[in-house]
């Protein structure tokens, strides 16, 4: 029986489907496992997120400004605490003829009187708070010819001073001593 049926060979001698002969693709290279296909895609790395460092940044910025205005408070109130327990001797003195009603003030501005002292006339106080004022004045008595001069003294050194002349008049003198 002869037939025209080409022979059952799994190895056809000529190409079919655009592959060599064996059926398979050829690797071009030694050692690459897929042959002339690109290889698969890795996904790209991710990126990172840019706004938690933003954010990060911001909040640091905050931090180290509250922190600078707590230091800058807190170096300004302890100034403001030694200057108002800081205390200044200061010399209160009334000079002039006859008699006088004089008032001055002391520590953390208490007023104190001495009606018709005679003169001269002289006090120590001792001064302290956060305004250091210092305040004498002397009225002269009934006298015509009564005189008085009111001085200030701070380390040595008259401040402040005021004279007054007649009956009734009165001599002020006052000012920051600190």
């Amino acid at each position: 029986m002869t037939t025209n049926e080409p022979p059952q060979n799994p190895q056809q001698p000529y190409p079919q489907d655009g592959y060599p002969q064996g059926g398979y693709p050829q690797q071009p290279y030694p050692g690459q496992p897929y042959g002339g296909q690109y290889p698969p895609q890795t996904p790209p790395a991710k990126k990172r997120k840019k706004w938690p460092w933003i954010l990060g940044g911001i909040i640091l910025l905050f931090v180290a400004m509250f922190g600078g205005c707590m230091a800058l408070i807190g170096g300004a109130a302890n100034e403001i605490d030694k200057e108002i327990n800081r205390e200044i001797a200061v010399t209160y003195r009334v000079t002039g003829t006859g008699s006088g009603s004089i008032t001055w003030t002391d520590k953390d501005f208490n007023m104190a009187q001495e009606t018709d002292a005679s003169l001269p006339w002289e006090k120590q106080v001792t001064i302290s708070g956060f305004g250091k004022t210092a305040s004498l004045s002397v009225t002269n008595s009934s006298d015509d010819g009564a005189t008085s001069t009111c001085e200030i003294i701070v380390d040595g050194q008259v401040k402040y001073t005021q004279t007054a002349k007649g009956a009734y008049a009165s001599a002020h003198c006052s000012g920051s001593v600190g």
